[in-house]
This record gives C-alpha cells, sequence and structure tokens, in this order.
C-alpha cells in the first residue's frame, strides 16, 4: 500500500531512514502524516499533527486516537478484526489490513 500511495501522490517515503527527533520534525511539517497504528501515530497524537492512521489488527478503541481532533482512523469492517494476531493463520499477512480501501485515504487529503 505504501507503495501504491508513493506512485499516486507527492509524498516522501522515509519508513525506517529517520530518528525519532527527526520523525518529530517531519510529523509536525507534514500537511497529513499517513502511518500504521505504531509509534510514529502516536507521536503525531501527541504532537497535534494531521494524521491518518491505518489500523489492522489492533484495537482502534483501545489504541486509537487520544486528544487529537486532527487525527482520523481507516480501518476495514471484516468481522475478525480486531484479533491483536501478528497476521491471519500464522502468514503474518493481515487480511484485515489488506481490505482498507485506497479510496478510503483520499478523504483525509
Amino acid at each position: 500500500m505504501v507503495n501504491q500511495i508513493v506512485e499516486d501522490f507527492p509524498v516522501l517515503n522515509l519508513a525506517g531512514k529517520v530518528s525519532i527527533d527527526e520523525l518529530a520534525v517531519l510529523i509536525s511539517y507534514s500537511k497529513t502524516f499517513f502511518c500504521l497504528d505504531s509509534f510514529s501515530f502516536h507521536l503525531a497524537n501527541a504532537l497535534q499533527a494531521k494524521v491518518v492512521a491505518l489500523f489492522g489488527p489492533s484495537c482502534d478503541m483501545t489504541w486509537g486516537v487520544w486528544e487529537n481532533n486532527n487525527a482520523a482512523i481507516v480501518k476495514s469492517n471484516i468481522s475478525c478484526r480486531p484479533c491483536s494476531l501478528d497476521g491471519c493463520g500464522g502468514s503474518k499477512v493481515s487480511e484485515c489490513m489488506k481490505e482498507i480501501e485506497f479510496e478510503h485515504l483520499n478523504l483525509h487529503l
């Protein structure tokens, strides 16, 4: 999905290439920060940045937005989520992530 976003929109993919301090600065200056449910989502939330997080097997009610009106969560409606598993059937691939429609991200630009 990251590759599709990079191809279709003017974005800079720095996944895994910056320090935490550098990430905080980048988030602060981003028009919209797209990420997974991860540390970067929680950092963006704390910075009150405009952030869109993709949630798969983790529970958005537990790990979601905290006091940030600029944050949005995108998730699929697949019946087995949230399951908190690291992939379906031990595959390391979460069907709930694959079910997220790319068009849902456009709503948050």
